[in-house]
């Protein structure tokens, strides 16, 4: 199992940060992994989406299933399917679980990723802790601090 787990304070309390999370249109606003998130059926625990958005020069498509809903603390996902350019992607992860979980902190709300991947076999384990962990560790950092500069915005 390879776990990246990024976490941040944010100045705004949980009830404020929730929907900012759980809302697909405003989880794409700060969330650097998609350019936008399409809900293809469902809402809460079950959702089906999908997220589009871009790795290295190709265009990403993650199927995703909502797996653990629990309004203003969890939203989880497992991918169901992910394709490049239209394409099946190669699979180097038989599993992969993201989930942002929220954590009441003093007058504001600490927010923590976490991604989950069962490499696909050894030689695919390499190369996730190789090249992946470093590319996702990155877009968990940006999304924090996208976050944070919206959240600050919200304030103002």
């Amino acid at each position: 199992m390879i776990e990246i787990v990024r976490e941040r304070h944010v100045d705004l309390p949980t009830d404020r940060v929730w929907p900012l999370v759980e809302d697909p249109e405003k989880l794409s606003e700060w969330f650097t992994a998609a350019d936008r998130i399409e809900v293809l059926e469902g809402s809460g625990l079950g959702r089906k989406q999908r997220l589009h958005g871009r790795w290295g020069r190709k265009r990403a498509e993650i199927d995703q299933v909502v797996t653990e809903y629990l309004p203003g603390k969890v939203l989880a996902w497992r991918h169901q399917g992910e394709r490049l350019d239209g394409k099946p992607a190669p699979e180097f992860a038989r599993e992969t679980v993201f989930s942002i979980r929220l954590q009441p902190e003093g007058a504001g709300t600490r927010v923590r990723l976490e991604s989950r991947q069962e490499p696909a076999g050894p030689v695919r384990g390499l190369l996730i802790r190789l090249f992946g962990k470093r590319k996702v560790a990155g877009h968990m950092e940006g999304s924090l601090a996208s976050l944070a500069a919206r959240v600050g915005e919200r304030r103002a």
